[in-house]
């Protein structure tokens, strides 16, 4: 084989290469943008959920009250009799 056709099949070889890693490439973009958009909803979901929990305990402690003050109303009701 000649140079020139050592050459053009080094260049086509080049250019196979080439192709694959833009194939490559754009594979992993795509898993990177599927990626980012999961962790935006996961941290959407982890503010959703903080904020329920938040909730949760503010409407616990609210109970707790509730059952002490109808606690202290039975115990001053006994002490009354």
């Amino acid at each position: 084989m000649d140079v020139l056709g050592r050459l053009e099949s080094q260049v086509a070889a080049l250019l196979d290469e080439l192709r694959r890693l833009k194939e490559g490439y754009a594979y992993l973009d795509a898993q990177i943008f599927a990626l980012q958009e999961e962790k935006t909803a996961l941290a959407a979901e982890n503010r959703r959920l903080t904020l329920d929990l938040e909730k949760e305990g503010q409407l616990r402690a609210e109970a707790r009250r509730r059952i002490d003050a109808l606690l202290r109303k039975i115990e001053e009701h006994d002490s009354i009799e």
